[in-house]
């Protein structure tokens, strides 16, 4: 595809995910760190001898907890090993990802920081291609750095739980691959997902399912990594009135291609014996498409992994064929947003195109343009989760006053999203659904209807 490849922040490398391992408590994680203070600044009050007004209280700000200083915030950022892909003959395109953050944390800090603090951002690349990475990453931000949070991507999805499942390291990110409901049970510390967690994002499937009127008396697959997720939406389409519902669940893992091919291979021959109308993937969808190529099969697929707006789709063997029977349930991208002139979107990309003209950001990227908007918005998006998330928190910071402090954000908008909102017991933002569609006339996949999130 020439155009938007926003979404690929959300979904590099698909057939390469790593086993999850969970990574234990950070021993004095909690503990007092001194005594140590400062006062942030105050505006200064008139002289006038004649008020009987209460003078200003002191704002102090104090070592409040791990990684929280009387000066700073120290935040781990996870990335990934670019070239650890391009090896792998995929370039997905991104360009500076570390200045994708930085340029946003610069600007927060130029403002005054966090409540006077400054943020001090720790980067780590985590390569997909490297089971232990992903572990050794956590290690290093939470036991060497002694990070407060860490934002960024994670993969495999329930990495995550490396840091929220022990309660002492809240998550701000995007994780690719298939996420589950699990990894939000799990955490402790709050998993902020910028998107919509499984369980609300099946309500929109089965609304565009409808919509395209594609369930009564049809036989449709559901395929996925989480049999219980898979099982859920198996039921509620076979009680909306289909005739049979196909349960497929992926159980090769992802970072051994050779077997996940060979298990779609089988899956893929199995819908076609079974004549199956069409199907609702759960998870990504590069090694999926390649397997219907292989198979000279295909049939409309529903789904919510943006990984089909990528370039690199085509590199793994689908072609526009397949991408025409896709039918993707999505938020309006990055490009989309851009064009529309939706405000905190276009302030974001405008920002980064003026301090970096080198790399540009460019709405509906062509093959000669790097694919950099969409990681450029969601670092933006990401950090803005981050700065109001922890302003909400108040001067004394702790994953305590974090969590409590999200139910004063409510509803916003902001850079990749018309509508959002949080709380302390929401932690996935995510407030719209769009069903994407391919256009004869542009060539790609492209926004059609409005969809009700479950």
């Amino acid at each position: 595809m020439r155009s938007d490849k926003a979404r690929r922040a959300l979904v590099a490398m698909a057939a390469l995910a790593l086993l999850a391992t969970s990574c234990g408590d950070d021993g004095d994680a909690t503990t007092d760190p001194g005594p140590t203070t400062t006062t942030a600044p105050v505006d200064d009050q008139p002289d006038d001898t004649t008020t009987t007004s209460e003078p200003e209280e002191e704002i102090v700000l104090t070592a409040s907890y791990r990684g929280v200083t009387e000066t700073s915030i120290k935040i781990g950022v996870l990335l990934f090993d670019l070239d650890a892909i391009l090896d792998l003959g995929v370039d997905v395109g991104y360009g500076d990802q570390t200045q994708h953050f930085q340029v946003v944390i610069d600007e927060i800090n130029s403002e005054g920081g966090i409540l006077g603090r400054q943020i001090e951002p720790v980067f780590r690349l985590v390569s997909p291609v490297d089971a232990e990475a992903a572990d050794t990453a956590c290690a290093e931000l939470v036991e060497d750095e002694g990070v407060f949070l860490v934002v960024g991507t994670a993969r495999p999805p329930a990495n995550v739980l490396c840091y929220t499942e022990s309660g002492d390291t809240p998550f701000v990110g995007a994780p690719s691959g298939d996420l589950t409901d699990e990894v939000f049970e799990r955490s402790v510390a709050p998993f902020i997902f910028p998107g919509r967690r499984p369980s609300r994002t099946d309500g929109a499937i089965l609304a565009a399912l409808q919509l395209d009127d594609a369930i009564e008396g049809a036989i449709i697959a559901v395929h996925g990594a989480d049999a219980d997720r898979v099982e859920s939406l198996a039921t509620s389409i076979e009680e909306l009135g289909a005739a049979q519902v196909i349960r497929t669940v992926e159980l090769a893992n992802e970072a051994d291609q050779v077997a996940l091919a060979t298990e779609l291979d089988r899956f893929i021959e199995r819908y076609k014996t079974d004549a199956v109308d069409g199907m609702v993937n759960l998870g990504d969808n590069v090694a999926v498409l390649a397997a219907f190529n292989r198979a000279s099969f295909a049939v409309p697929v529903w789904t919510t992994s943006p990984d089909v707006l990528a370039q690199f789709i085509y590199d793994q063997g689908a072609t526009n064929d397949e991408l025409r029977l896709v039918r993707l349930i999505l938020n309006e991208t990055s490009s989309e947003l851009y064009n529309a002139g939706h405000g905190p979107t276009v302030e974001c990309v405008d920002r980064w195109n003026g301090l970096r003209p080198d790399e540009p950001a460019v709405p509906n990227a062509g093959e000669d343009d790097l694919s950099n908007i969409g990681v450029i918005v969601i670092a933006c998006l990401e950090m803005d989760i981050v700065k109001r998330a922890t302003t909400a928190a108040g001067v004394d910071l702790t994953v305590e006053s974090f969590t409590s402090g999200l139910d004063s954000i409510g509803t916003f908008e902001s850079a990749g999203t018309r509508t959002a909102s949080l709380s302390s017991t929401k932690w996935d933002a995510g407030d719209a659904a769009k069903l994407f569609r391919w256009s004869e006339e542009e060539g790609e996949i492209v926004a059609a209807e409005d969809l009700a999130l479950g």
